[in-house]
C-alpha cells in the first residue's frame, strides 16, 4: 500500500526512481557543457584581450629601448641619460627633480617616462 506522502518522501530522496537512458544523459550532459562554454567564453575573450595588450605594451617599450641603445653617448648626455638608465626611463621609473637641486631650491620630484601613455 502506497499513500502520497510515502511516495513524496521516497522521491525526495532518490528511492524508486526511474533510470535515465543514455540519451537523457548526453542531452543533459551537452546542456551542461553548453552552459559551461557560454559562462567561458567571455573571460577566455578578457584574456586575450589582456594578452595582445601586454603584447602592444612590450613591443612599444622594446621599440623604445632598441631607438635609445642606438643613440651615440653625446645625445644620450643631452637628454640626461646614461645607457644604464635607458630601461629605467623606459619603465617609467626614473626621478629627476623639477629644480636644480642646491641649497637655495627645493626641488620637486618627477617621473620622466619616455613612452606615449596609450603604447604601454
Amino acid at each position: 500500500m502506497s499513500t502520497p506522502a510515502i511516495e513524496a518522501n521516497a522521491f525526495a530522496y532518490g528511492a524508486r526512481i526511474a533510470p535515465l537512458s543514455t540519451v537523457e544523459v548526453e542531452l543533459e550532459a551537452r546542456r551542461l557543457r553548453a552552459l559551461a562554454v557560454a559562462q567561458l567564453a567571455p573571460k577566455a575573450l578578457e584574456g586575450i584581450k589582456s594578452l595582445f595588450g601586454k603584447l602592444n605594451s612590450w613591443r612599444a617599450e622594446k621599440k623604445a629601448m632598441d631607438e635609445l641603445f642606438g643613440l651615440d653617448d653625446a645625445m644620450l648626455r643631452d637628454i640626461g641619460l646614461t645607457r644604464s638608465q635607458i630601461p629605467a626611463a623606459v619603465a617609467g621609473t626614473i626621478y629627476r627633480p623639477a629644480a636644480a637641486s642646491n641649497e637655495n631650491t627645493v626641488g620637486t620630484v618627477q617621473v620622466v617616462r619616455l613612452v606615449p601613455r596609450h603604447a604601454a
